[in-house]
């Protein structure tokens, strides 16, 4: 299964995000990373609190993943509003979190553990259209999750968006 995990870095008023895309092992396949989006007063302001759905998913993640060259089964986001991309999407987008044990059950969402007790359990949800799915989805992320972190992708997309944002300074 690959995998493309999209993450977001706010650095003082500088919007960047990044989707890697990962083998079944984690091992990078493809990365792509955004150029620097700055917004002044004015524009935060305006947009208010609709400023990071509209960023992360009208400017970012649609744009990011429609870029790939390389092929994926499941977007993996740590941003529960970009469920809603896959209206747009021939894919699906499942959310993760750590799990906590206040989190609502439903038919939508799922808990994904580690049996090694490795990791922290996570909890993933994804879009009604995918409902029908989720088993199949968490299956696979817990046979990953056994030897895998699969949370871990996260961070090297944030190390990566911040080495090349000093790079380019």
């Amino acid at each position: 299964m690959k995998i493309a995990y999209i993450n977001f870095l706010l650095e003082e008023d500088n919007y960047r995000a990044g989707v890697l895309v990962t083998d079944e092992y984690t091992k990078p396949i493809e990365f792509r990373i955004t150029t620097n989006l700055n917004l002044d007063q004015l524009q935060e302001i305006l947009y208010g609190e609709a400023l990071k759905e509209v960023l992360y998913k009208e400017k970012f993640t649609i744009q990011l993943l429609q870029s790939l060259k390389e092929d994926y089964d499941i977007v993996l986001v740590k941003e529960k509003s970009l469920l809603s991309i896959r209206k747009e999407l021939e894919k699906p987008v499942v959310f993760i979190q750590r799990y906590e044990y206040f989190l609502p059950l439903n038919r939508q969402s799922h808990k994904v553990v580690n049996l090694q007790e490795k990791y922290d359990p996570l909890y993933i949800t994804v879009s009604p259209q995918d409902e029908k799915r989720l088993v199949s989805i968490s299956q696979q992320l817990n046979e990953m999750y056994r030897n895998f972190n699969i949370m871990e992708p996260f961070d090297r997309i944030e190390k990566a968006i911040i080495y090349l944002s000093e790079k380019e300074r």
